[in-house]
C-alpha cells in the first residue's frame, strides 16, 4: 500500500497540474474574446473588423475610421474642450439644409445670445455635423464642431418625417449618444429647432438618469403616460443610462420602421428598465415647452420647440416669431415683466399643414405621428379632418356641459335614429322621468353616421357627426360580428378624448331608459364606475358583472390612463368586446398602481333585463342588456315606458304602496344566445361568462370523465 500511495502519487500531481493549465489557458482565451466582444458593443467605431452584419447594426464615425483611434481620440478632443467641470456637454446634430445661412442653425445660436443666462452655455455646446458642408459651416462661427460623416449615406438634404434618411439619422444619433455616455460624458441632447430662452439646469431633476422633454406633460414628472419627445433630455452618465441606450438602440429591431421617439414610448414600460433600476423622469412644459403644449408663464419658460410642425420653411417662420416675441418681454422692465400678460404668437405656419391639427386655448398641438398608435387623440386625428372638426367637437360639448364641466353622452348610428325606433323612445324615456326631462340638456349625441346625424339635429340640440370613412356603421350591428366590435372600440378611444378635453361625463346606450334622476345614486369617491349585469351587493367587489353601456367617469389622470390601457388591452385579448375586456383587466395591477378608485352601481337603481330594478320607487334607469336584435329591443322597451307611464300616474300613496312589476322581458326573454334564471338569479348574457363561470368547469369534468372512461 506504501508503495503504492509513492508510485501513484507524482502521476496525480502531473495530471491535476495538466489540468489546471489546460484550464488556465482556456479561460484566458474565454476572457480574451469576452473583453473584445464586449468592447465593439462599447465602441461602434472600434479598432476590430467586423461582419456585415455589425456595420449595419452599428453607427461608425466614417466608413472606413473604425480602424482609426484618431476619430474617438478626436471626438474625446472636441468633447474635453466643451466640458463643464462635471464632464457635462450640450449637443446638437445638425446637417447641411439646417445649417446653411438665416437657417434653424442661426436661429438656434441666436437663442443663446439672446436668452436669460444661457450665453455661457455656448460654450459648452458641441455641434455634431452630419455631412461635410454642415461642418464646414459650424467651424466658421462656433468653436465646438464634430464631423460624424458616413460614406453612402447623404444626410445633407432636409429629412422629411419618418422617410428613409430620417429613419437613420434619428437611429445614428441614439447610437452615437450611447457612445457619448460610455466616454464619460453627461449631456443635454437639444435638437436645433430648440430656442434657448433661459438657463435650463435649474429646472432638472436631480435624482433621475435620464429626463427628457415632453410633447405633453400631465403634470407628475414621474408617469409613464407622459409623451416625451427624444429632442430634449438631459443623461447622465452611469451604467444603468448605458444599458438604456443599449437597449433602446436595439429595441429598432424589434419594432421596424419607427422612429427612436416611437420605439422610446413603446419601451418606456419595459420591465428591463426597472431591471436596471434607470431613474427616468419626464420634464414639464412649463418649463420646457413648444409648440405641442407652449410654456405659458414667459418668466418660467426655459426652452421653446418647434415640435408638432413639419417642414423646414414652417419652422424657420415660426421660431423668428418665437425669437421676436421673446426680445420683446426681455425689454420690459422687470416690474413690467412679472405683471406682464405676455403670450406666443404661434403657432402660425406650424397650425396646420395636413398633419397635425390645432386645439382651443385649454388643449395643445398634437404632432399626429406622435400619438397616431397609443393616445386618445389618434382617433380624433385620424377622424377629424381639420382644426375646425375638433373645435366644433369642443364647442358642442361646453354647450352642452354642466356647471362641473358634465356631459351625458350617447352613440348612434341610422338604424337607430329611424323615426319610431331606439332614438325616440330614449328621448321620451327622458321626458316622462322623474326629474330627467331638464337632463337632455346636457345630452350629446354622438352620431356614427350622416343619416344619424341629420336625424338628430331634426329632434335634438346637441348633436355631432363622428363619421369615419370607409366604414359603415349606419346598418344594425349585430353583437360580437366586426362591425359591432369596430364601434365598440371607437366608442372607447373617444371616451378618452373626451376625459382628455376635460369633460367628465355619463356614457349611456341609447337602449337605456331614463327614468329618474341617477345623480343622487352616485359614489361621490369613485374615478370610474359603471352598471352591472348582475350586482352581487358590494360595489367595490370585482367580481360584479360590470356592463360598459352606462358608467360615470369623472376627468383626471387617473381615469385617461384606464381608458388608455383599456383601449390598448384590445390588442392583448384579440376579438373580444370592450366589456369583456374590462371584465379580464378590471383585476389587473395597473389599475390599482395608477390609484383609480372603480365602484360598481347596484341594480335595484341602474337595472335591466339581465336583472331588472324591484322597487319602482328606487329605479333610475332600465336597459334592455341580456337582449339580442333590435326589433326585441323595441318591443319590450316600449313595454317598459308603458308599466313606467301606469307607474307615475298612480296618486303618491298608491305609489308607495304599489306592488307594481315589470311584464319584461318578453322577446327578450329567449333568443338563443341567453337564458332566464329563476327569480332568484340574474339573466346571463352567455357570451359574458361562457369562459369564467360554471361552464367552464362542467367542460373540465367532462373532459376528465372522457379520459376515465
Amino acid at each position: 500500500m506504501i508503495g503504492y500511495k509513492a508510485e501513484k502519487g507524482p502521476d496525480s500531481g502531473a495530471l491535476l497540474r495538466r489540468i489546471l493549465k489546460l484550464a488556465l489557458i482556456l479561460g484566458a482565451t474565454a476572457l480574451s474574446c469576452v473583453v473584445l466582444y464586449n468592447y465593439k458593443d462599447v465602441y461602434p467605431f472600434q479598432v476590430l473588423p467586423r461582419s456585415s452584419r455589425f456595420n449595419d447594426d452599428v453607427s461608425s464615425f466614417h466608413t472606413n475610421a473604425s480602424s482609426d483611434s484618431e476619430e474617438l481620440m478626436r471626438l474625446e478632443k472636441v468633447l474635453k474642450k466643451a466640458a463643464m467641470e462635471d464632464r457635462t456637454v450640450i449637443l446638437t446634430t445638425l446637417n447641411e439644409a439646417w445649417t446653411s445661412p438665416d437657417s434653424i442653425f442661426d436661429l438656434f445660436l441666436e437663442s443663446f445670445q439672446t436668452g436669460d443666462h444661457t450665453h455661457r452655455l455656448l460654450d459648452h455646446l458641441v455641434v455634431i455635423a452630419l455631412d461635410q458642408k454642415a461642418y464646414a459651416r459650424c467651424m466658421t462661427i462656433h468653436n465646438h464642431c464634430f464631423s460624424l460623416v458616413t460614406g453612402g449615406v447623404n444626410f445633407s438634404r432636409e429629412a422629411y418625417f419618418m422617410n428613409p434618411e430620417y429613419l437613420k439619422m434619428m437611429w445614428r444619433r441614439i447610437d452615437f449618444l450611447r457612445t457619448v455616455l460610455e466616454m464619460g460624458y453627461n449631456f443635454i441632447f437639444t435638437d436645433s429647432d430648440i430656442m434657448w430662452l433661459r438657463d435650463p439646469f435649474p429646472r432638472f431633476y436631480v435624482d433621475a438618469d435620464f429626463q427628457i422633454a415632453c410633447d405633453h406633460f400631465d403634470g407628475n414628472s414621474y408617469d409613464m403616460g407622459n409623451m416625451p419627445n427624444a429632442g430634449f433630455n438631459y443623461v447622465k452618465s452611469n451604467n444603468r443610462s448605458i444599458e438604456f441606450y443599449k437597449f433602446w438602440y436595439l429595441s429598432r429591431e424589434t419594432y421596424p420602421g419607427k422612429h427612436d421617439q416611437d420605439v422610446l414610448n413603446r419601451i418606456k414600460n419595459d420591465k428591463f428598465i426597472t431591471d436596471i433600476g434607470l431613474k427616468m423622469r419626464f420634464l414639464d412644459t412649463a418649463y420646457f415647452g413648444g409648440f405641442c403644449e407652449p410654456s405659458k408663464d414667459f418668466n418660467l419658460v426655459c426652452t421653446m420647440h418647434a415640435n408638432c410642425c413639419f417642414g423646414l420653411d414652417n419652422k424657420l417662420h415660426d421660431l423668428r416669431i418665437i425669437l421676436e416675441d421673446w426680445k420683446n418681454f426681455m425689454s420690459l422692465s422687470p416690474i413690467m415683466k412679472n405683471s406682464s400678460l405676455s403670450s406666443w404668437r404661434v403657432p402660425q405656419h406650424c397650425r396646420y399643414d395636413g398633419y397635425f391639427h390645432t386645439y382651443s386655448s385649454n388643449f395643445f398641438l398634437f404632432d399626429i405621428y406622435h400619438t397616431i398608435e397609443k393616445y386618445t387623440v389618434n382617433y380624433v386625428l385620424y377622424l377629424l379632418k381639420d382644426s375646425e372638426e375638433l373645435m366644433r367637437l369642443e364647442k358642442v360639448l361646453k354647450k352642452a356641459a354642466m356647471e362641473d364641466r358634465t356631459v351625458i353622452l350617447t352613440t348612434l348610428n341610422e338604424a337607430w335614429t329611424s323615426p319610431d325606433s331606439i332614438f325616440d323612445l330614449f328621448l321620451e324615456s327622458f321626458q316622462t322621468g322623474d326629474h330627467t326631462h331638464r337632463l337632455l340638456d346636457h345630452l350629446v349625441v354622438i352620431a356614427l353616421d350622416q343619416k344619424a346625424y341629420a336625424r338628430c339635429m331634426t329632434i335634438h340640440n346637441h348633436c355631432f357627426s363622428l363619421v369615419t370613412g370607409g366604414v359603415n356603421f349606419s346598418r344594425e350591428a349585430y353583437f360580437m360580428n366586426p362591425e359591432y366590435l369596430k364601434m365598440m372600440w371607437r366608442r372607447i378611444d373617444f371616451l378618452r378624448t373626451v376625459l382628455e378635453m376635460g369633460y367628465n361625463f355619463i356614457f349611456t346606450d341609447s337602449d337605456i331608459m331614463w327614468l329618474r334622476d341617477p345623480f343622487p345614486r352616485f359614489y361621490v369617491d369613485a374615478d370610474f364606475q359603471i352598471a352591472c349585469d348582475h350586482f352581487d351587493g358590494n360595489s367595490y367587489d370585482m367580481g360584479n358583472m360590470p356592463n360598459a353601456g352606462f358608467n360615470y367617469v369623472k376627468s383626471n389622470n387617473r381615469s385617461i390612463e384606464f381608458y388608455k390601457f383599456w383601449y390598448l388591452s384590445r390588442e392583448t385579448y384579440p376579438g373580444k368586446h370592450d366589456q369583456d375586456v374590462l371584465n379580464r383587466i378590471k383585476n389587473d395591477k395597473f389599475i390599482t398602481d395608477i390609484g383609480l378608485k372603480m365602484r360598481f352601481l347596484d341594480t335595484a337603481y341602474f337595472g335591466g333585463f339581465c336583472e331588472p330594478s324591484k322597487d319602482f320607487n328606487l329605479v333610475c334607469t332600465m336597459h334592455a342588456n341580456c337582449c339580442f336584435g333590435l326589433d326585441n329591443k323595441l318591443h319590450d322597451l316600449r313595454i317598459i315606458l308603458e308599466d313606467w307611464k301606469n307607474f307615475m300616474s298612480l296618486s303618491p300613496i298608491m305609489k308607495n304602496s304599489s306592488l307594481s312589476s315589470w311584464r319584461v322581458p318578453q322577446h327578450c326573454r329567449y333568443d338563443g344566445y341567453f337564458h332566464t334564471y329563476s327569480s332568484n338569479f340574474f339573466l346571463f348574457d352567455i357570451y359574458h361568462t361562457i369562459e369564467k363561470y360554471t361552464v367552464n368547469y362542467v367542460l373540465y369534468l367532462l373532459k376528465v370523465f372522457m379520459v376515465y372512461k
